[in-house]
């Protein structure tokens, strides 16, 4: 089987036609026709159904369609890489993060990287925690900096606790729970809440904890999958609630008006980590690189929110 027409595969099906993916690959519909009709060969199977709107794949065309996709984007990766190190950046630091924490924490994190290790270069992502666990095992980060819903981490990858966090339930200064500053069931009755993601494994540790402190099924108007900014600007509008780790808020809301209302019962515990892949921790460099992520958030968490 030849890589290059897994990939052939899958510019086909998210261009639609044979015609559109023959113009973006620069080769003829013949040659590319011919490739489909090797690649069905060594498969046992058809890729995909032709129509007078296109293309549709079929189960097996969809699944051979996500490898050629994963190969594209390592060739991708490879072509940054070289380019990277053409301009004379000898290493590239692929770092993924939780949107609230990456926020608070990675501004200051990157420029003390940067100044520690002046020839590396970071690429930085922001995404739902689970998502980004998933991206790290399949080779697309090189460290994650996320809370975990997992017993232990998936084999080949490492964590280790970077903060010890809770979570909190915050609203706009003129939210009307504000002046009194606390959560109580029959005061947040009615009240519009801002959730931060969808289906998210963390949905049942919120849910307890509301459910202890008399808040019944919170009514979700607004749901913000990835995007921290967009949150806190819409909850600082007053109109909403929502439940969010301590440690990045106690960073971010000095530059919003933000209050945090008091619970009646023990805040739930979410605890940050940093995420790896086991096989890097084999070199010394990236072991102390590590090191220094770790240091940086003791020492952000140690002066109670104001980052170093």
């Amino acid at each position: 089987m030849d890589p290059r027409h897994l990939v052939q595969l899958a510019t086909i099906l998210e261009q639609g036609s044979i015609s559109q993916a023959s113009r973006h690959l620069h080769l003829t519909q013949p040659t590319l026709t011919h490739n489909m009709q090797t690649l069905e060969m060594h498969v046992g199977g058809k890729l995909f159904e032709r129509s007078r709107f296109g293309v549709r794949s079929t189960p097996l065309g969809e699944m051979l369609a996500r490898e050629g996709r994963a190969i594209a984007r390592r060739l991708k990766d490879a072509a940054e890489a070289s380019a990277r190190h053409r301009s004379g950046l000898r290493a590239t630091v692929r770092l993924g993060s939780g949107p609230l924490v990456g926020a608070a924490l990675l501004p200051g994190l990157s420029e003390a990287l940067l100044h520690q290790y002046p020839h590396i270069a970071l690429t930085v992502q922001s995404d739902r925690p689970h998502l980004l666990v998933d991206q790290l095992v399949d080779g697309r980060h090189d460290l994650v900096i996320a809370p975990s819903w997992l017993d232990r981490p998936p084999p080949g990858i490492e964590r280790f606790l970077l903060v010890q966090d809770d979570l909190g339930v915050y609203c706009g200064a003129t939210h009307p729970l504000a002046a009194g500053g606390r959560l109580e069931s029959d005061t947040s009755e009615g009240s519009g809440w801002i959730s931060l993601g969808t289906a998210s494994p963390f949905d049942q540790h919120v849910r307890e904890m509301l459910a202890e402190a008399g808040v019944g099924m919170p009514r979700t108007e607004i749901t913000v999958l990835g995007e921290a900014f967009m949150l806190l600007r819409i909850l600082a509008q007053g109109r909403h609630l929502s439940v969010l780790p301590h440690f990045p808020m106690r960073l971010l809301q000095a530059h919003f008006p933000i209050v945090e209302l008091k619970l009646p019962v023990q805040p739930r515990a979410r605890p940050i980590y940093l995420w790896c892949r086991a096989n890097l921790l084999e070199d010394p460099a990236f072991v102390a690189m590590k090191d220094s992520i770790l240091g940086y958030a003791e020492q952000v968490a140690a002066v109670g929110g104001t980052e170093a």
